[in-house]
C-alpha cells in the first residue's frame, strides 16, 4: 500500500491538536495558540517520519512517550511534577479516545459507500472516506484554534508583585473584566489568588481582627471570601491598592491570579 506523507502529516498533526485541547479542557489548563501549534507539529512531523524510523518495540516506546512529554510541555509550560504527569497521561488518553472514534467513523463510512468509494477513489489512497477524515479533523481544527485566538484575544496577562510582613511574593496574573469584587466598607477591588499559594496559606493563618469580609454572589453559589490589604501591590510595576483574597484556583483559566480590569 502506498503511504503519503502529507495525509499523515495532516492527520497526525489535526489529533494532536485536538487532543491537547481535550487535555486543556479536562485539566483546566491554559492553552496558548503559538505553543499548541507548535506542540501538533512536533506531533505532526513525528507520526509522518515514524515510519521511517527503524527500532525496537522498547526503544520506540521511549521514543513515544519523550516525543508526548515534550509536547506537553510546550503545550502547557512547565510546573511541579505531578501536574506535569497528569497531563501526559490525559493527553494519552484523548489521543488513544480520539484515534478509537475515527477508525470507528473510518470504518462505517467505509462499509456504508464502498461501492461509491471504490468507483470514485484516487489510486486507492486518496480516497472518499480518507479525505472526509482529513478534511472533518481540519474543519475541527480550524473551530478550535479560532476558539483559542478569540479567547486569546480577550486575555491580558499582567505581572504582580506583593510586599506582606516584609516578604515579597510573585504572580502571573490575568485580567476580567467579570471580576467585579469590591470590598463593601473601603470600596477596594479585589484581586483573587489560589488557597493553595504561599501567600494564599499565609492570610488563611492571619489574626481575623486584621482580614476584610467581602460579600459574591455567583449563578450557583454566595457567601463570603476575606481578604487583606498588603504593604504593597505593584501591577505591571505599577502600585495600586486592592484586597488580595484567597479561594479555589479552579477559576483562573491556568494563571495564578485573577485581577479587575478597574486596576490597570
Amino acid at each position: 500500500m502506498t503511504l503519503y506523507i502529507d495525509v499523515l502529516f495532516a492527520i497526525n498533526f489535526s489529533m494532536d491538536f485536538i487532543s491537547l485541547y481535550i487535555t486543556s479542557l479536562i485539566f483546566k489548563k491554559r492553552l496558548y495558540k503559538t505553543r499548541i501549534l507548535i506542540s501538533s507539529l512536533i506531533g505532526g512531523l513525528y507520526g509522518a517520519l515514524e515510519l521511517l524510523i527503524s527500532t525496537n518495540a522498547v526503544i520506540g516506546l521511549i521514543i513515544n512517550i519523550s516525543v508526548s512529554a515534550i509536547m506537553c510541555i510546550i503545550a502547557f509550560k512547565y510546573e511541579k511534577f505531578i501536574r506535569f504527569l497528569a497531563s501526559l497521561v490525559l493527553f494519552w488518553g484523548a489521543s488513544a479516545s480520539l484515534g478509537g472514534i475515527m477508525s470507528l467513523l473510518y470504518n462505517f463510512i467505509n462499509k456504508m459507500f464502498y461501492e461509491f468509494i471504490s468507483e470514485y477513489s484516487y489510486n486507492e489512497v486518496y480516497s472518499g472516506v480518507r479525505f472526509f477524515i482529513v478534511a472533518s479533523l481540519s474543519i475541527l481544527c480550524a473551530l478550535v484554534f479560532n476558539k483559542i485566538y478569540l479567547s486569546k484575544k480577550e486575555i491580558k496577562e499582567v505581572t504582580i508583585e506583593i510586599e506582606h510582613n516584609k516578604e515579597k511574593f510573585s504572580f502571573l496574573g490575568i485580567c476580567d473584566s467579570g471580576n467585579l469584587l469590591k470590598e463593601p466598607i473601603s470600596g477596594k477591588s479585589v484581586i483573587l489568588i489560589s488557597k493553595n499559594s504561599l501567600l494564599g496559606i499565609i492570610i488563611e493563618k492571619e489574626q481575623e481582627i486584621k482580614k476584610r469580609y467581602i460579600p459574591y454572589k455567583a449563578v450557583n453559589s454566595e457567601g463570603i471570601i476575606k481578604g487583606i490589604v498588603p504593604d504593597k501591590i505593584k501591577i505591571n510595576n505599577n502600585e495600586v491598592t486592592a484586597i488580595i483574597a484567597p479561594v479555589e484556583n479552579n477559576m483562573f483559566s491556568g494563571a495564578e491570579a485573577l485581577v479587575p480590569t478597574s486596576l490597570l
